[in-house]
């Protein structure tokens, strides 16, 4: 099949394991990657730490065979699993780009933003502990975890500024995090990850060119699953035409009518269906914020 929405085994070095952000399956997918030492890529929300914790012992992995824990970026669905994890893995570094890690020491703005976006489903991120092993990544590093396993840093700003992707060669596994978009489990939606305050429509577009480059054999996004053979390069196109179309939507909007409300409408009235990983009920807000971001990366409106 060439959609992998269940958590499995992608490849001999690397499986996608599901997390259950937001509480509920198929929304969040983190990647468990074996050379001599292992790591892990990504980390869900904070409860999303005990899954992955329970997933390694499931696999007889011993917590101090765990080298790295990777964040792709600063938001707390991706990072926030990231403090119980290192409380819980002796020799593991946490490595990312250092506004994600200087988040994780000082989790509270976030954890305000998070409550206000996603009310109950939000959960408070836990600073992380201060004998905390930290790498910072900036891009380009490769990470060699033995047995011919490598862990390439892909910079992919645009969703934010601090946002990474992670490439494991061996494998041509491509997780990308946040960087294209969220993949519908369902009817494989792509959508732009458009959140303000940090979302910038041309730098996003030029992190997907980048990604297309590297012809991975799997395709993983964050929320949530996994693409192989041919649908992979259809999957990124998918990915670029649409944020075209979300652009040109949000531009005829204001056009017509300069007005935020016109613009939320009208991405609203056409796009709300495609918003698929999400819970039901937080999906208008959500539908709302990403046009909003996307708006105001195009107009440079007040943010």
């Amino acid at each position: 099949m060439p959609y992998i929405t269940e958590q499995q085994r992608l490849s001999e070095t690397v499986e996608l394991i599901d997390v259950q952000g937001w509480k509920s399956p198929r929304t969040t997918g983190v990647l468990l990657v074996q050379g001599e030492d292992t790591a892990i890529v990504e980390t869900g929300h904070p409860s999303c730490g005990s899954r992955i914790l329970t997933e390694l012992e499931r696999r007889s992995i011993p917590r101090d065979k765990v080298r790295y824990v990777f964040v792709t970026h600063r938001h707390g669905d991706h990072c926030g699993g990231a403090t119980p994890l290192i409380e819980a893995l002796p020799e593991a570094v946490i490595a990312g780009h250092r506004y994600a890690l200087s988040t994780l020491q000082d989790p509270e703005r976030l954890n305000a933003g998070a409550r206000q976006l996603f009310g109950s489903f939000a959960e408070d991120i836990k600073p992380l502990p201060s004998r905390a092993k930290k790498r910072e990544l900036n891009g380009g590093e490769v990470i060699d975890l033995g047995q011919g396993v490598e862990i390439e840093v892909v910079s992919t700003p645009g969703h934010t500024s601090d946002h990474l992707a992670y490439y494991e060669r061996k494998s041509g596994t491509l997780y990308t995090g946040d960087a294209a978009g969220l993949l519908g489990p369902h009817r494989h939606t792509v959508v732009p990850t458009a959140f303000p305050p940090s979302f910038r429509y041309d730098v996003y577009r030029a992190s997907l060119e980048r990604l297309r480059t590297y012809n991975p054999d799997y395709l993983v996004f964050s929320h949530f699953g996994a693409v192989t053979g041919p649908e992979i390069n259809r999957t990124l196109d998918h990915a670029l035409e649409t944020l075209e179309v979300w652009r040109e939507t949000i531009v005829s909007a204001w056009e017509g009518e300069s007005s935020e409300t016109a613009v939320v409408k009208a991405v609203r009235d056409r796009f709300l269906h495609d918003i698929e990983v999400f819970p039901e009920e937080s999906r208008p807000t959500i539908i709302q914020v990403l046009a909003m971001g996307f708006m105001r990366s195009l107009f440079h409106t007040k943010q």
